[in-house]
Formats: C-alpha cells, sequence, structure tokens
C-alpha cells in the first residue's frame, strides 16, 4: 500500500498546485490505529496527509454533494463501492462530471475493527499489514498472523465490484475475488413467520437512537431536504416512539429503493449496530426476481427498474405477472 500512497500524494500536490482542482478528497490517519478518516486537503503543503490502509473505509463520493457547491471542482479517490456510488450521484443528476476528477483505488477488502476488539488483538496495536491471504498485527508486545477474511467487514466479504467501475486514472492493477453470498441472511429473514419477522425488526429498531447517520452518510439519500427535518407538517415526534421509528427505517429504504449501490455505509456508521443492510437488501433482491438482475451504480445507461415502465412489468397486485391478460 505504500507505493499507492506515494502516487496518491504525488497526484494531490500535482493538482492542487498546477489549479486543476480546488479540493482533493482522500483519507488521513487518525489518533488510534483504526482512525482512518476523510480528508479535506485545499493545500499542497497538506497532500502529505493523505493516507491509503486497511482502514479507509469511508465512503467519499457522499461528500461532493457539499464540496460541489462551493468548489469549482474536486478530485477524489474512490473504491468499487465509492465509484458506484458516484455512477449513481451522476445518473440522479446530482453532480456534474466534468467538475469531478476520479482516481481508482482497486481495493482488496478492508479491516473492521470491532471485529479486531472482539478477537483481544486491539491492545497497544501499532499497524496492520496485509500478507497475501493473512493479515500481520503488530503491537508493542507481539506480531500475530491471522486468517483476513475474519476480520474483513462483512460488506467487503460480499463485495462484487473491488475494482472502480468508473475513473478517471486507476492506481494499479485491477482485482477481482469470489464474493460470499450477500442474501444469505435475507434469505433466513425470509424464512420467519409475519409475527416473528416484525419481532426481530421491532427488536432491532428499539435500539434506534434517531441520530440519521444512516440517511446522512447514504450516498442515495440525497434529497436537498429530508421529510423527516420538515417542522410543518411534523412526521416524528420528539418522543422515541417504537411506531415512528418503525416508520422512518421503512420509508428510509423505501427511498433509495433501485438506487442503493449495496456499500454498507448506513449499517457501519450506525452506533447501536442496527444491521440495515439487510433491510435494503431485501428490496435489491425484490427488484431482482421482479425485474431481472440489477445492480445501482454499475452503468449510468441503465434506469432503475423503479423509475422505468414496460407494459411487460408484472403486476404483484392484480396477480397478473405476464402485463396481459
Amino acid at each position: 500500500m505504500k507505493q499507492v500512497v506515494e502516487i496518491m500524494r504525488e497526484i494531490a500536490a500535482r493538482s492542487l498546485s498546477g489549479g486543476e482542482v480546488d479540493l482533493v478528497l482522500g483519507w488521513q490517519k487518525g489518533d488510534f490505529w483504526w482512525q482512518s478518516y476523510p480528508a479535506f486537503v485545499e493545500r499542497e503543503s497538506d497532500a502529505n496527509s493523505i493516507i491509503w490502509d486497511l482502514f479507509c473505509v469511508s465512503n467519499l463520493s457522499k461528500y461532493l454533494l457539499e464540496e460541489l457547491q462551493e468548489k469549482k471542482r474536486v478530485a477524489v479517490f474512490v473504491k468499487g463501492c465509492d465509484s458506484l456510488a458516484f455512477n449513481q450521484m451522476l445518473q440522479d443528476r446530482r453532480v456534474a462530471r466534468e467538475k469531478v476528477v476520479l482516481y481508482g483505488i482497486p481495493c482488496g477488502r478492508l479491516v473492521d475493527p470491532r471485529k479486531v476488539e472482539r478477537a483481544g488483538l486491539h491492545r497497544n496495536l501499532l499497524e496492520v499489514k496485509r500478507d497475501g491471504e493473512k493479515l500481520l498485527f503488530v503491537s508493542a508486545e507481539f506480531e500475530k498472523r491471522v486468517s483476513a477474511e475474519d476480520y474483513y467487514y462483512d460488506k467487503c466479504l460480499t463485495c462484487r465490484f473491488p475494482t472502480p467501475v468508473i475513473s478517471d486514472e486507476l492506481l494499479g492493477e485491477a482485482i477481482s475475488f469470489s464474493p460470499r453470498e450477500r442474501f444469505e441472511r435475507v434469505k433466513k429473514l425470509e424464512k420467519m413467520g409475519p409475527d416473528e419477522r416484525f419481532n426481530y425488526w421491532s427488536r432491532q429498531f428499539t435500539r434506534c437512537i434517531r441520530c440519521f447517520a444512516c440517511r446522512n452518510v447514504c450516498p442515495a439519500c440525497s434529497c436537498r431536504e429530508c421529510v423527516f427535518d420538515i417542522l410543518d407538517p411534523r412526521w416524528l415526534g420528539k418522543a422515541r416512539e417504537l411506531s415512528e421509528t418503525q416508520f422512518y427505517h421503512i420509508i428510509r429504504a423505501y427511498h433509495v429503493a433501485g438506487r442503493c449501490v449495496d456499500c454498507g455505509e448506513c449499517s457501519r456508521v450506525c452506533p447501536v449496530n442496527i444491521p440495515l443492510s439487510e433491510l435494503d437488501r431485501k428490496f435489491i433482491k425484490d427488484i431482482n426476481e421482479l425485474y431481472g438482475d440489477y445492480d445501482a451504480g454499475v452503468s449510468q445507461e441503465k434506469d432503475s427498474p423503479l423509475i422505468t415502465y414496460n407494459l411487460n412489468d408484472p403486476e404483484v397486485f392484480s396477480g397478473d405477472w405476464g402485463g396481459v391478460k
């Protein structure tokens, strides 16, 4: 990864010094081993703060919605999931392609700090390195090699697009790997009875503190004013009622249905660990079964099945699955 970091820093410095862009979006290291958070670099002298490591999980495309309002041109480093998000935002006409320079980074999956902590490998940890199919944990007391797949984010294990689907320049060789079945958990939920499934989601949503982090981090959730921020009429009360919380999450999932790129950021940022991706993936699975395989963000040319009309579309409510009786 060191070579990639050097290239990223050179690109950032060159782009800013030459006036090609006004801002570079990347990642920078925090105070702790697991902190690799978004970096907003506007000066050439700050280019060396940019990093790329096993914890650069934040989807940077989302930040373009705000930054492009004030900046004339922005360069952004994108992983596979970031590029899917950018493509979807482009299709939604939320960003202008000519205002963005994309530098693609093939991603070999990223490490989930919560899994590291559960394994007890986080104490005095200094560095985590990829070593083939293994991860090397280096602390002040020990060095330990472990199976990498045991520590990757679950969303990374099901990733089908580790190489960015769109970029102006790809930094490194394209990569691919065999993803796990992403609908495995959804299928288990579908086998539950209605009451069991309702109770399952009620238990999940009872923990919700309505911080709206899932909404704020989602690249497909791009309304200028969210319906849940409107005060008149007010759709959510101040009291944390389960029925209203359920209403919020169902509306959020419906809002991004057909445009969700399955980046998993909603589940990752949830402070109470609600598996929101399960809800989003249920919609993705249903859309694929009803209208054929569709991957949001892969192509700018193919519209979402939910915003197009075809006479042969299935009419599930009438029982007519052929369009013509």
